[in-house]
This record gives C-alpha cells, structure tokens and sequence, in this order.
C-alpha cells in the first residue's frame, strides 16, 4: 500500500494506491524459497550452502575433537500433489581445533615443503568464524601477509589486529601467521566477473566437512556415522520437531501468514511400484538376485559370461612384500577354477626401494605389446605413486592395470574373498565379461555421460563418455576430454559420439537404430541449457536415421521414500518405483530406489526423460533403468545408477584425479571392456 497526501486549500486528501497481480504459482517459487529462508534465520541457524544447521546443539566427538551439527535442507516446489516442501535432516562436521592450529602441526610435519601441504591441505575447503557464524572457501594462503597488514576501510587504513579490537571485541595472539584468503562473487553486477575478497584469520577459523585423513578413519568414520547415519524412524521424529520448532516461532508464524502460508504435518501418502526380481545371466547358469538384489555369493561361484584366460601378465612388488604376491598367486589358482579362468605364471619383478621413480622404471622397463595386465602391489596408499603408476599405463604405454595395497593380502581370514574380487576386476580390465541382465533390445546404444571437477577449482574439468557396443551391454567405449574450468554442460560432444557410433557399426555391421543417453551430474538449474545445448549436438549427428532418448539423472537429491504406515517406517526394497503425486508438474520425471541400505535412510535416484523419440514410454524407460544398475563389475548387486553413469563417473574422476593433473590439455581416448 502506498499513500499519498495532498493538500487543497484548507482541506487534505489521501490517495491509496494497491497494486495488485495475479502471479502464476510458478512464478512464486523462488519467492517461497527465500520465505523459509528467512524463517529459518527466525530459528537461528547457519546457513552452509543451501542447508541451515543448528549450533546449539551439536553433538561432540571429543577424541577427535570434532563436533556434528544436526540441521535441515528444505525446498519447495510445484508438484502434481501440489505446493510442497521438502525437507531432510542434514549434519554439517566440524573441528574444533582452529586452521592456525593446524597450521602449526603442518609445519612441525614437514618444514621444508610446509607452504605446499598447506595448500594441498586447506585450499577449497569451507571455513566458519565463530565470531559471526558465517563460512568461507579458501582460495588462497597469503604467506605474504599478517595480522599487522593494512587494508582499507570506509573510514582510512586500519591493521587486522585493529579492526577485529574494534568491531569484534577480540585480540588476536598471533600477530604472525598468513591470512587465508576467501573470493565470493559479486551479485550487483549483471555478469558476475566483479569479486569482493575477504582475508581472514586462521586463529579465529574452524574447518568445517570431512577432511580426508578423517575419512581414512575406519573407527572414527563408524563413530561419526551413528550421528549422521538416521534410519527412518529417527528421521521421521526430526522432521517432527522442525514442524514443532517452526509452529512455536512465533516470528516464523508471522512470516507464513504474511504470505498466506501455513505448514502441515501431514506427510504425502504414496503409491509405489515394485520391479520384478531380476535374472542374472552367467556364462552356465541363471540365478535370481532375490528381493535384496544381491548375488555376491553366485558372482565368485559361477562360471563368467566371457572368460579372458590369463597368458602374460606381469607383477611389480617390493621386496619386502614378497609374501604378498606369494599370497596373490596361490589364492588365484584356488579361486580361478570355478571361475573358468585359466592363469599362467606372471613375470615377477622386485623392487628394492619404495620410490616413484623405481615403478615407473619397472614399468618402462617391462611393459610389452603382448602383454594383458600389469598388477603393482604397493607398500601402503599414496595418492602420489598411484597417479603416477596409472599415468604410465593410462597414457604413455597403455596397458590394463590393477593397483593393490600389500597389507589387504596379507589378512589370511579375508584373503580368499580379496583376491576372488581382484580377479573378477582383472577380467573384465582385460577383455572380459562377468554376468549380464536380459535387456530385450535390438540395435540399441546406450550412452553415460558424467563429469568431475576439481574441489580446489585449480584444474580443468573433465567430461566423461561412455557408448554400449554389443547387445548385452557388457562391452564399452569410453571417451574422456579435458573442459575449461567449472564447466558442466559438456563440449565437444559430438566427436565422442561419431567415433562410438563408427565402432559400433564395425563390431556389429550396422548403426544403431535407437539411442538411449543417460547423463548424470545435472543440476535442475540446467536442465533447460542441456535441452537446448546438449541435446542438438547428438541431433546433428543422428539426423533422422537414429532416434535419440535423453535422461538425466540426479542422485543429490533430498526427497526420501519410507515404506510402512502409522510411525513404523522402514527403507523400500529395491525396484521401487514412484511416478506420481511428488514428480514434477511439467517434467516427465520418476524416483528409483535401486539399492538396499541396511544402516540409515534410502536416497532415492530421481530421473528426468528430457526426450523421449522413440516413444518408449514410463514402463520401458523405467524397466530398463533399473536393469542396468546390476551392470556395474565392481559390485556384486546393484548401484544407485545405471552402471553407463557409473562408467563414466570412473573415468572422469581417474583422469582428473590420478592422471590430468601434470598434463594440460590432455585428452584420454580408450576402448576399454567391462
């Protein structure tokens, strides 16, 4: 309501002026979004990202001197059920030991390379202020500056020691120590180029997520998971008591009413589909995966669909892990016979240092062009060796390779099952197959596109791609090539798809006639550029020869199914489908639980068919969805996604972590079986 007064003569007279607009719901969204937003700031929580989580009550893991913030994700949309919110438990890990502490422990660690571990270490990592509550990314480590540096301010030059004195009422007792330095993109400019830089200190900074000597962790990672870990009952009393917190907030009432709003406890009742078991096809056999969709024990007592015998191969081991390779050889002659893998003795070469450089000679010195594998038993993990190791035999002499920590052979109760996976891995790396699913298809090619970006946002990225060749889907092209930085929506797609298609017509004598495209790591924010910019790229090829259906698939999602009624609920079995009520209004979208869980909450796959030409329709598409999560060789079941995704996912994450990193512009181009 705006209000004018104006006077005439003696009298006074008031103008009111409403504006009023009927807005589609649509259009309102984002506009509901920033309402919980701000309701949740009613209830005091910090904002991470998209997530709010509570600093009241968090939960102590004092050994580790971490702590676990419990909070919440929440979103609403339009759904075909209508206005809804969706909202999921969350928890947010953080230390409590400040960066300069562990800035301290890092130079203690290794003085002569103390600035390079320091970046490695903190650079792309979120940081909160307690002072404020509020997180910033590193982006860089400024050794070069301290707390005495000056910087401008609204009112002159000021020092860091200054400035956190005067507005923050704290001293700072490190006057020495390098400021981390954080960039967040401007919002006020329309083409986001300009950047404001904030410098902080590290003695006021915690680190917050999972650091990766955490994850290394077995035992802590099992503590942490019994905070983080919600089955669905306890997730069912946490969104209870987001719906009380919200209820009781009386600031947070004033806000929805505001807006006509109100929150309803009622959670949405679903009607679900259940897939049929599947059928895992052997090489001599047909067994069910049963309702758990798990066939483990079948897997490793079965004949493999397609048998690669093993004639030259190779072994790279120390000399001090002698027994290791002595315990590999002698667990594959007992584990190969049922497997119907014939194994000849390796050459055997035995290094007397533990060094990068010694692998690589080995491997220079050794590999041949008649060899199939190379198997590289190391000491004990490092990224290092293993970047390099995979370099050589990804890029520079290419061979398949298998990668083993000597310590996972030398456990003799867990020997047996290690090497049986060891050896199905080595199969299919060296041409073979271990089981399929009937998928009644002819003269179809299914494609997986993914790709990875590096956390520290230094390097390039890497797009994925991945092409069916044969009819049971067990044989693959792969493609991989190296993006501009933070760059999603995938190039230079139409290369990679011309050479699948050129070799699927040699292997088979035809092209396909159809073409079903999975593509994973796509944000709903991009679903409308890979429609218009991704999709016209497999068109140009296909023309009118070849039909094209292109899904997108987004496992990062927060809707979570629960089976059961009343306040007893329990995770869906695999093959449960969802296709109504919570989709989308104007997608053509479906939910797939496609694994079991036996701790915690199931997540769900949500689907988007963005084209559909060959007019498969719901059934077909989701069938054959589920079908290819048992494709994937590394896991005796099912994965949250088509095994294509899963292919790709590999492939882009072993180039840009293990292999892109020392060669720019590198371009990986391999066909490789599985």
């Amino acid at each position: 309501m705006t209000v004018f007064v104006s006077k005439v003569e003696d009298a006074e007279l008031q103008i009111r002026i409403l504006f009023k607009k009927k807005e589609d719901l649509q259009n309102c969204i984002h506009l509901y979004n920033i309402l919980f937003d701000r309701v949740m700031k009613t209830l005091n929580y910090v904002r991470f990202d998209r997530k709010q989580y509570d600093p009241t009550r968090p939960k102590i893991i004092p050994l580790a001197k971490l702590e676990v913030w419990p909070g919440y994700v929440t979103a609403v949309d339009e759904h075909k059920g209508g206005l809804m919110l969706c909202c999921d438990v969350s928890h947010r890990i953080l230390c409590q030991k400040t960066v300069l502490e562990m800035l301290i422990d890092l130079y203690h660690q290794n003085v002569k390379h103390y600035q390079e571990s320091v970046k490695k270490t903190l650079v792309g990592n979120i940081v909160i202020t307690r002072y404020n509550n509020r997180t910033y990314k590193i982006n860089e480590i400024c050794f070069d500056q301290s707390p005495k540096s000056m910087f401008q301010t609204s009112t002159g030059s000021t020092s860091y020691v200054e400035y956190y004195k005067k507005f923050h009422n704290i001293n700072i007792k490190d006057i020495n120590q390098p400021l981390l330095l954080s960039i967040k993109k401007s919002r006020t400019t329309p083409d986001d180029k300009e950047s404001i830089q904030f410098c902080l200190i590290p003695e006021l900074c915690y680190l917050t997520g999972l650091r990766d000597e955490v994850r290394s962790d077995n035992k802590l990672m099992r503590e942490i998971a019994t905070f983080t870990r919600v089955s669905p009952n306890q997730r069912q009393l946490a969104l209870n008591k987001f719906h009380d917190n919200v209820s009781k907030s009386t600031a947070a009432q004033e806000i929805l009413n505001s807006w006509g709003l109100s929150l309803n406890k009622s959670y949405n009742k679903l009607k679900g589909r259940q897939m049929e078991t599947a059928q895992i096809h052997f090489s001599k056999t047909i067994v069910s995966a049963g309702k758990n969709a798990e066939f483990s024990k079948y897997a490793v007592s079965n004949e493999m669909l397609e048998v690669i015998h093993l004639n030259k191969w190779i072994i790279i081991h120390l000399k001090n892990d002698s027994r290791a390779a002595t315990n590999l050889l002698d667990n594959m002659k007992q584990c190969c016979k049922p497997l119907g893998m014939n194994v000849s003795k390796p050459t055997i070469i035995s290094l007397d240092h533990d060094r990068i450089d010694a692998y690589i000679q080995a491997l220079r010195r050794n590999i041949t062009m008649d060899a199939q594998i190379v198997v590289c038993i190391c000491h004990n993990s490092r990224d290092d060796r293993y970047s390099a190791i995979k370099k050589i035999c990804c890029s520079e002499l290419p061979i398949p390779s298998q990668v083993i920590i000597a310590k996972n052979l030398l456990n003799e109760s867990k020997n047996r099952s290690v090497v049986q996976k060891i050896v199905l891995q080595m199969n299919c790396k060296i041409g073979g197959s271990l089981w399929t699913v009937k998928i009644p298809f002819k003269n179809v090619m299914i494609c997986g596109i993914d790709s990875y970006h590096d956390p520290s946002n230094r390097g390039n990225s890497v797009a994925a791609f991945v092409a069916s060749l044969n009819s049971s889907y067990t044989h693959w092209y792969s493609k991989a090539v190296v993006q501009s930085k933070s760059e999603e929506i995938v190039n230079g797609l139409t290369a990679s798809f011309e050479t699948a298609l050129k070799i699927y017509k040699k292997r088979n004598g035809y092209l396909p006639e159809n073409v079903i495209i999975y593509r994973d790591g796509i944000g709903d924010g991009q679903l409308k550029i890979c429609l218009k910019y991704e999709i016209p790229q497999f068109e140009t090829v296909c023309g009118d020869r070849i039909k094209i259906s292109f899904i997108v698939v987004q496992k990062r999602i927060n809707t979570r199914i629960f089976l059961g009624s009343d306040n007893q609920f329990d995770n869906p079995l695999p093959g449960t489908i969802v296709d109504q009520h919570i989709t989308r209004l104007k997608t053509y979208d479906f939910f797939l639980v496609s694994q079991l869980v036996r701790q915690g909450t199931v997540t769900p796959t949500h689907f988007v068919v963005l084209r559909d030409d060959a007019n498969y329709g719901p059934d077909i598409i989701q069938k054959l969805s589920y079908k290819l999560c048992f494709l994937y060789y590394n896991w005796a079941g099912t994965v949250r996604i088509p095994a294509c995704c899963m292919y790709a996912h590999k492939l882009a994450y072993l180039i840009g972590q293990s292999i892109q990193r020392d060669v720019a512009d590198a371009l990986l181009e391999k066909l490789f079986y599985l």
